[in-house]
């Protein structure tokens, strides 16, 4: 962390002992937290401790989560006695794509009232154990957490931009991997303030790209297929995922999974869409298409809250990317704001 970016104390606090006991240990065979992601390789991981103290005045007190990208820490600095998020990269990350998105929106010269709705960056350094790329945060429903989010997503596109003391007390779960220790996330409930939109890894600086982006279960069609694509809403809050990883053996059969289960929520795709792409003609009957609608999905509401619901659902999960409504569209949908 560079020292000009903090306010200076007279002296730092003396780090905390954690328990080396008292919680559970989980067998080494079995599979936790990041190991459980396609592609995991634990050498790409940096072997984080809790207790451990990082530029010589942050300690590390909980692991709050991870993906397939990095592993996300709550750290207490022991000179401004604040709380920040740590988010460390894995060390194979040839660009980081995240670090760039940040950077880029904290050059925008605009008033949006999104901006508050986005993670702010405080600083970004390299841990030399594994050359781990970490970037530092400060630590800060349904239908208000979505109003939030829009009005978020807005602020990002309209800016080029596509998208502790319980450890002493009861110290996580953990396994022991040779000299790794692997921890088991904490849940931590959300103080007051608004929501924050934190996780930017696969966002994309500019109007128009190529090539795979998205997590995979949240990939557009036209991601799918190898067109060109923008900003792309798809994703819902239900308690069943509308798509999901279908095969980690083969990207191809999970992609024709995955386009087979589009293919049964919204019907048949237009030919205007299919003749965008070179790609569609291999994806003529390779699977079945399940049977399931977006209505025996929406099983949370009930008439007419149930009805402006899908509608809004629709108006987001259309095959042309250019009939789908915007992010700053869909806060104004009757749905948001009769709920409001």
């Amino acid at each position: 962390m560079a020292s000009q970016k903090y306010s200076s104390q007279a002296t730092l606090l003396l780090p905390r002992q954690f328990p080396s006991s008292g919680f559970e240990v989980i067998d080494p065979l079995q599979m936790v937290e990041e190991e459980r992601l396609p592609f995991y390789n634990r050498d790409d991981y940096y072997p984080m401790r809790i207790g451990a103290v990082i530029k010589d005045r942050c300690q590390v007190v909980a692991k709050l989560g991870y993906g397939t990208s990095s592993t996300v820490w709550l750290c207490h600095d022991l000179r401004d006695r604040k709380y920040w998020i740590l988010k460390v990269h894995v060390n194979t990350l040839k660009r980081n794509e995240e670090l760039e998105v940040y950077r880029h929106l904290a050059g925008a010269r605009t008033e949006h009232p999104g901006r508050e709705y986005i993670r702010q960056l405080e600083d970004s350094f390299k841990l030399k154990a594994l050359m781990a790329n970490t970037i530092v945060f400060q630590q800060t429903l349904v239908a208000s957490a979505l109003n939030q989010i829009l009005i978020g997503l807005n602020f990002i596109h309209e800016a080029t931009v596509i998208h502790t003391d319980d450890e002493i007390r009861k110290p996580s779960a953990r396994k022991q991997v040779g000299d790794i220790t692997m921890y088991i996330s904490r849940y931590m409930l959300g103080g007051a303030g608004p929501l924050t939109i934190c996780d930017l890894g696969q966002a994309r600086i500019g109007n128009e790209h190529n090539g795979k982006a998205m997590p995979v279960p949240y990939r557009a069609p036209e991601v799918i297929l190898n067109m060109k694509w923008g900003n792309a809403a798809w994703g819902l809050l239900e308690r069943e995922s509308l798509f999901y990883i279908y095969n980690y053996e083969s990207e191809e059969l999970n992609d024709a999974l995955h386009l087979a289960a589009m293919t049964a929520l919204l019907g048949p795709p237009p030919s205007e869409f299919l003749n965008r792409s070179k790609d569609t003609g291999k994806w003529k009957g390779p699977v079945l298409l399940p049977e399931k609608t977006l209505e025996s999905l929406a099983n949370n509401l009930a008439g007419n809250d149930r009805d402006q619901f899908l509608d809004f659902v629709r108006c987001l999960l259309c095959w042309l990317p250019e009939e789908r409504l915007t992010a700053g569209q869909a806060y104004y949908h009757p749905w948001l704001r009769m709920t409001s």
